[in-house]
């Protein structure tokens, strides 16, 4: 058997993406419920269908914050009253077939039904109340002037006169009716507690037989056949109870017995016991200084600087619906670690920050693990400062690049930007010669080393010196070249 919690009302959600909060239907049926919890009003206060039939709930509570609710189904539980529906203002459609709304308690659910105005269609076949007085319908009929229909039945207008006409002389009946309905509940009260008293009484001796068979003890007598429990019969919310909770004890066995059965390798994991263990282990090798970056879970992370300055902002893109218990968080000064079901996310942090201060959340919507930790030095190793100082270096050598290029291409035309190009970081100078004639001075650097080269008139003299002679030997300059 179950209890209604904040867990089971999200599973059933999954057609409103898991919003409880905003939700209009749901479906709680054969979920072995004994109770209406309060958080179902707590949290879906916006709820308009309400499904809970095929339950052992013995009683209708906690629906006051359902002033939305239009339609209630409870059909197979153990209601024996209706009650607490005065702040359901819109309910149309009420489904209690097959409960344990008895003639003692007639009267007084019909008087809670009365100002419901919108109530329109009502179930409740397989009543004690409606299967054992013939005058049921008719006193519902009368009492209740805006039903529509009753059991999937429409009611028509002469039944609704004639029911009318009948009310007083049902009233009275009913009330006599209630009377010894009440008297008999009382015997049956007393002898139900007989019965519970006996078989308990039965019960424990079982069990100090076989605790003192366990012991090796004597067993003084022995257990008959008379003892052994009757099986329980009957249509009674306790019988329903019994069936309930034997049918829970198989279904627990049953996969107890499964869970045994299955191959260790598809055996269900302790999550937490590995992440505890995973935890110690890393704690342990930062403890003896072997701290080195890792991301063992392929985890995607951000580092952001801009968003809050002065502050370190880590987010990591963990799945939405892990459970937080499985993230253990770590902040030093110099760098985080992160344990994230039983991976490693270890990275060293741009700026020295105040570990102590830091703080770890989980986004709402994305699940995401956001980590804001605040900077020693608002400034240090920020990552935008970082970027415009490697924008002002690029700016610096291109302009530098720019002036090297118009000074080659001044002094030395389209031959001097070739040998700038092909050079890299050669620098030229003095590549044509002065038009006096006098004495040029020929620089080329290349790297750290220098070559200087004088050119002199004497040198200038000696080559043209040379190009006489040369030409000389060749013969006349002015004799046509042979032709061949």
């Amino acid at each position: 058997m179950a209890e209604l919690t904040r867990e089971l009302l999200r599973k059933r959600s999954e057609h409103n993406e898991c919003m409880i909060s905003t939700m209009e239907e749901i479906s709680l049926h054969q979920e072995e419920l004994t109770s209406i919890d309060p958080c179902l009003g707590a949290s879906c206060r916006h709820l308009k269908i309400l499904l809970l039939q095929n339950n052992i709930i013995p009683r209708m509570e906690n629906l006051h914050h359902l002033k939305d609710l239009q339609y209630l189904n409870l059909a197979l539980n153990n209601i024996s009253k209706i009650e607490n529906l005065s702040r359901c203002e819109f309910l149309n459609k009420l489904d209690l077939t097959i409960n344990f709304i008895d003639v003692d308690t007639l009267e007084e659910s019909i008087d809670n039904l009365v100002d419901r105005s919108h109530l329109k269609d009502l179930y409740m076949m397989g009543n004690p109340a409606e299967q054992e007085w013939k005058g049921f319908k008719s006193y519902v009929v009368a009492r209740l002037p805006q039903l529509g229909q009753l059991d999937g039945n429409e009611i028509k207008r002469g039944e609704r006169i004639a029911a009318q006409q009948q009310l007083p002389a049902l009233v009275a009946e009913l009330r006599k009716l209630a009377k010894v309905r009440s008297e008999k509940r009382l015997v049956e009260e007393v002898e139900k507690a007989e019965e519970k008293r006996l078989k308990e009484e039965k019960k424990r001796r079982k069990q100090e037989k076989k605790e003192a068979i366990e012991d090796g003890r004597v067993v003084v007598e022995d257990v008959t056949d008379d003892e052994e429990e009757e099986e329980l019969t009957g249509h009674t919310p306790e019988v329903r109870e019994e069936i309930y909770r034997e049918m829970a004890e198989q279904k627990a066995e049953k996969d107890a017995r499964e869970k045994e059965n299955q191959p260790k390798w598809r055996g269900e994991k302790d999550f937490e016991a590995e992440q505890k263990s995973s935890v110690d282990k890393a704690r342990s090798r930062e403890e003896r200084g072997q701290i080195r970056q890792c991301n063992d879970g392929k985890w995607k992370f951000l580092f952001d600087e801009e968003t809050k300055p002065g502050h370190v902002i880590l987010d990591v893109s963990v799945q939405k619906h892990l459970s937080s218990s499985l993230i253990d968080v770590d902040v030093h000064p110099d760098y985080i670690s992160v344990v994230i079901k039983s991976k490693v996310l270890r990275l060293v942090l741009p700026a020295e920050v105040h570990s102590e201060t830091a703080e770890a959340k989980r986004s709402k919507t994305t699940g995401h693990l956001v980590v804001t930790m605040k900077k020693v030095d608002e400034k240090e190793n920020m990552i935008a400062l970082r970027a415009a100082r490697k924008d002002d270096e690029r700016k610096k050598k291109e302009a530098v690049d720019k002036k090297e290029r118009e000074r080659a291409e001044r002094e030395g035309g389209k031959l001097g930007v070739q040998m700038l190009e092909l050079s890299g970081s050669v620098k030229l100078e003095g590549l044509v010669k002065k038009k006096d004639g006098g004495v040029g001075v020929e620089k080329i650097e290349l790297g750290m080393k220098e070559v200087s080269t004088k050119i002199t008139k004497e040198k200038v003299a000696k080559e043209a010196a040379e190009e006489e002679e040369s030409s000389e030997d060749s013969g006349d300059d002015d004799e046509p070249p042979p032709i061949f």
